[in-house]
């Protein structure tokens, strides 16, 4: 009767642990697709247009990225942080300029769209869009 209970506990148990790290169904891993060098033009009503370099690496589990702004004026740009891919979803910060930028974007055949959110002083000031293509491995 004790072993019943125990196995029970324990079947309850592993049931309730989050499945956080499987892949969701039908969204294909892009850990190793995004990799490499990105490069497109971005869109913004708040700056003049230009284009922008990703470049993807990774050393083990950590990831290696760069962002390179490219227009006649380039801010500064700070370290990429908070990289991550889950699914085809891509997400990460940057400062830039005097600006803290959230950036989410989605990879679908060689293709990274995605948008820049960039906050001033805990206001939203700018935003931008962008469409990378895959230029290297």
């Amino acid at each position: 009767m004790k072993r019943i209970a125990v196995f029970a506990l324990t079947l309850f148990a592993l049931s309730s642990i989050p499945a956080t790290a499987q892949q969701m169904p039908g969204k294909a891993d892009m850990s190793k697709e995004i990799l490499g060098v990105w490069e497109g033009p971005y869109q913004s009503d708040q700056v003049p247009p230009g284009s922008l370099r990703l470049t993807v690496a990774q050393e083990g589990q950590v990831w290696k990225v760069t962002l390179e702004v490219i227009t006649d004026q380039a801010p500064g740009s700070g370290e990429v942080r908070d990289f991550k891919v889950e699914g085809d979803q891509i997400t990460w910060a940057q400062t830039v300029g005097d600006f803290d930028c959230l950036n989410r974007g989605t990879v679908a055949g060689g293709i990274l769209k995605g948008t820049a959110e960039c906050s001033q002083n805990g206001a939203v000031a700018l935003t931008a869009s962008y469409i990378l293509e895959k230029k290297k491995t």
